[in-house]
């Protein structure tokens, strides 16, 4: 029944057959128009549906008056230009004006013979839904697309016979390097860009997918430029059930930077623990609380526990020997993050009281809340009493320096006085009469008396000061008692009181009688 323009008219007879053409025209859900000169001549029920009116508003009238002003001069032109030209497309849409909402109609038009003159038989479709659902896809097609073009991860559909490209988003160009023409145009397979020592193990990912539909790996890369790259690759099977073609998507992400960092993290990782277990300090996590998170070997055993496990289930507070200088260091902490070298007092599970320093941290999370304190213990209870001891030494060699000076004062005024008596002697027992010599005799006496006390006191004070000696001024690291200077007195002088009286029966050191 189809004519493409007036010459084949003859091949139509309208309504001449004893078939029942207007039954079934007017059954049907489409449109139908008879057009002679633009103006309607015959329709149906279902345009007056599309229409909004009813037969008497539509016979005789022009077909362009239906149709919105927009459209209006493209529908009457290509109606007319039909009837003279075959080669034009024999379909078009446009919008009709009616009641609450303008139709998007699709009209389809052919050539027939009416009465002796050329016209137009047109089927006319609503495609107001359609065309809705139409724009709104490729609405969404559009955003799809914007996303996909936006996206710094690429994303790309393979054949699942060959890994044929099927479709690639621009992000392909920074990732590989290449224009993303080379890809769309199949003259670049993403296997090319696969390390080659990951190219193995990639070939099967991408071949397991027809079985387990879903995966995902890692895998380097090597672009253009000679740059090896991290990726992480997720792949999808895709079935289209209208064609029943398969596909698979994949999602491929640069991690490079995040592998890097990760690296990173796990090498500082490992030389920290490698720290925390191998120093010889103590080194701890604790929570805010002060229950121990990790402590190292080292203070396992300097804090006296049997065991890690033991020494988890404790709580630091309960080794300071002050808790107000656990107070003060955590006061620091908070206030400026850290301490270094703070000064307290622990109590060992044994007993024994130690003077640590402690260099710690608060450590915080993203959000800024505390989560824990880090730190090292040394101890420092031995260097502590090693430079008391140096102090000590300190002072008891300036107070050797001291007694040996008076000393050698002590020494040189004895001898003086021993030369001088003896050279008086011969004088005073010549010249001096019989009643002043016994005088004088008491009177040196008196004198050998007293430089036999400054021979004991040289002699006591010449003891305290090798004493000293011995003790202080020597090299080794020893612990003093508090009473050290005292205890050595004793034990060289004994009794204070006795290097006021002269020994009866010592010797003169200067030699007299």
């Amino acid at each position: 029944m189809n004519g493409s323009c007036f010459e084949d008219a003859n091949l139509l007879n309208v309504c001449r057959e004893s078939i029942d053409y207007q039954g079934i025209v007017r059954h049907i859900n489409d449109g139908v128009l008879i057009l002679r000169e633009g103006n309607i001549v015959f329709t149906n029920g279902a345009f007056c549906e599309i229409v909004g009116t009813d037969f008497t508003g539509l016979m005789g009238k022009p077909l362009a008056d239906l149709v919105i002003p927009e459209d209006r001069d493209r529908v009457a032109r290509h109606c007319v230009d039909k009837l003279y030209t075959p080669e034009l497309p024999n379909r078009i849409e446009f919008s009709i004006s009616r009641p609450g909402e303008d139709a998007t109609v699709e009209m389809k038009l052919t050539v027939i013979d009416c009465g002796g003159a050329p016209a137009i038989l047109a089927a006319i479709t609503d495609i107001t839904e359609r065309r809705r659902t139409r724009i709104e896809l490729q609405r969404v097609k559009d955003r799809l697309e914007s996303i996909l073009h936006a996206m710094n991860d690429v994303v790309v559909s393979l054949s699942p016979t060959d890994h044929s490209i099927l479709a690639i988003n621009p992000a392909a160009e920074a990732l590989y390097g290449i224009p993303r023409r080379a890809f769309n145009a199949g003259a670049t397979q993403l296997m090319h860009f696969v390390h080659p020592e990951d190219r193995a193990q990639v070939r099967n990912f991408y071949n397991s997918m027809e079985d387990d539909e879903f995966g995902e790996m890692q895998y380097r890369i090597i672009s253009t430029n000679g740059r090896i790259k991290w990726v992480h690759d997720e792949a999808h099977l895709v079935y289209c059930t209208a064609r029943s073609v398969r596909r698979i998507d994949h999602v491929i992400r640069d991690i490079t930077d995040q592998k890097e960092a990760l690296d990173a993290l796990k090498r500082s990782e490992e030389k920290y623990r490698d720290f925390f277990q191998g120093t010889k300090d103590m080194a701890y996590s604790v929570t805010p609380e002060g229950n121990f998170l990790d402590i190292n070997d080292a203070g396992v055993q300097m804090l006296g526990f049997a065991s890690r496990e033991e020494a988890l289930a404790a709580n630091l507070k309960d080794f300071y020997e002050d808790l107000s200088e656990r107070a003060g260091l955590l006061a620091q902490i908070n206030e400026q993050g850290f301490v270094a070298d703070r000064h307290v007092r622990f109590r060992l599970k044994d007993g024994r009281a130690v003077e640590v320093a402690i260099t710690a941290r608060a450590k915080t999370d993203d959000s800024g809340y505390l989560v824990s304190y880090e730190g090292i213990v040394h101890n420092i209870t031995q260097a502590m009493e090693d430079q008391r001891n140096r102090v000590l030494r300190n002072a008891a060699g300036g107070m050797c320096h001291y007694l040996n000076t008076h000393l050698m004062h002590i020494v040189n005024a004895k001898e003086g006085i021993l030369e001088e008596i003896e050279s008086l002697e011969a004088v005073a027992r010549d010249t001096l009469p019989e009643g002043t010599a016994q005088t004088w005799e008491g009177a040196c006496s008196a004198l050998h008396s007293y430089c036999q006390g400054l021979e004991q006191a040289y002699t006591k004070i010449t003891a305290v000061t090798k004493a000293f000696n011995s003790a202080f001024l020597t090299y080794r690291e020893e612990a003093y008692l508090d009473r050290a200077i005292l205890d050595i007195f004793n034990s060289c002088l004994g009794d204070p009181l006795e290097c006021a009286t002269p020994p009866e029966t010592k010797p003169d050191a200067g030699g007299g009688s």
